[in-house]
């Protein structure tokens, strides 16, 4: 399993430039010199028309910017509407098939994904992708004009037994400079499974790797004011630097459904190979950047 594992990736990185470029980045863990190579990235990068400073410099300082109400209530309830009338599936157990959740899930399921075109075609997706004030935020942060790379939703359901995988803590390395905007389109509470953040550990160098890590070896090195968990009423949105130490706490009794974005320099891995839909196709009055939207939309 291990050898077809390693020769699926050495294909991918032979035939599309996206994995290439991911899967060398990944490898450096170096924090310094991972912003080295970002600085000379962002060269060849456009410059943002907008960008916030203020809501930049929280970011590079805490890691996480809280923000104000990107969607109505209206727009909310379309798109919680939407998702739990579209199929979605558990990417850690793919022969249980799609399914609707939350009340359709199969019993082992802990969370479920929506794909690529069912997200980029829920109401208000572009729109809150778009946000200019979070695209403001996200340039100031990044350096450059941010790239929309990879728009997600998913459903954490509840469940018994020990945390597994994006349930324990770790970092992320998506790309040498990236955000990602959390939408919680439910109420989220310690019942409901609130995000985890440890704020300012996107800057330290320690505890790094492509591993997880446990809710001790992160107690034993930041204070406990650092350690975030994010409840909220639906409607709440925070951007955050994922390459800090964080994780998604298991629901125990109520799901909890989010809509995901990741701003990041260079495209990622996970968005579609090719633009999906039309900027003609869009009803909303969004105003769109051709060069941030070009993973998902197509101009003409």
């Amino acid at each position: 399993m291990a050898l077809l594992s390693a020769f699926k990736a050495a294909y991918r990185a032979a035939t599309d430039s996206r994995y290439r470029f991911h899967y060398l980045q990944r490898r450096e863990e170096d924090f310094d010199k991972r912003e080295a190579w970002a600085r000379r990235l962002i060269r060849r990068i456009p410059s943002a028309a907008s960008v916030d400073r203020e809501a930049g410099a929280i970011l590079n300082r805490d890691g996480i910017l809280h923000l104000p109400e990107l969607l109505g209530p209206t727009e909310r309830a379309d798109m919680k509407e939407y998702f739990e009338t579209n199929l979605c599936a558990d990417p850690y157990r793919p022969h249980l098939g799609k399914f609707h959740a939350p009340d359709a899930a199969p019993r082992e399921t802990r969370v479920a994904f929506f794909d690529n075109r069912t997200v980029v075609e829920a109401p208000h997706a572009i729109k809150a992708a778009n946000n200019p004030a979070v695209l403001a935020a996200a340039a100031a942060a990044l350096g450059a004009k941010p790239t929309i790379s990879y728009m997600t939703a998913w459903w954490s359901l509840p469940s018994h037994g020990e945390a597994e995988h994006a349930e324990l803590y770790h970092r992320d390395y998506d790309d040498l400079r990236f955000l990602k905007l959390f939408l919680y389109l439910t109420d989220v509470d310690v019942e409901s499974g609130p995000h985890a953040f440890v704020r300012g550990s996107h800057r330290v160098q320690c505890l790094s790797g492509r591993r997880r890590f446990s809710d001790e070896e992160v107690r034993a090195i930041f204070p406990a004011e650092d350690m975030l968990t994010l409840s909220g009423r639906e409607g709440t949105a925070f951007l955050e630097n994922t390459f800090g130490l964080h994780r998604g706490i298991p629901p125990i009794s109520r799901a909890r459904l989010i809509f995901q974005v990741l701003y990041s320099l260079e495209p990622y891995i996970g968005g579609p190979p090719r633009p999906l839909r039309q900027v003609a196709e869009l009803h909303e009055g969004v105003e769109v950047d051709p060069y941030s939207n070009r993973i998902y939309l197509r101009v003409s």
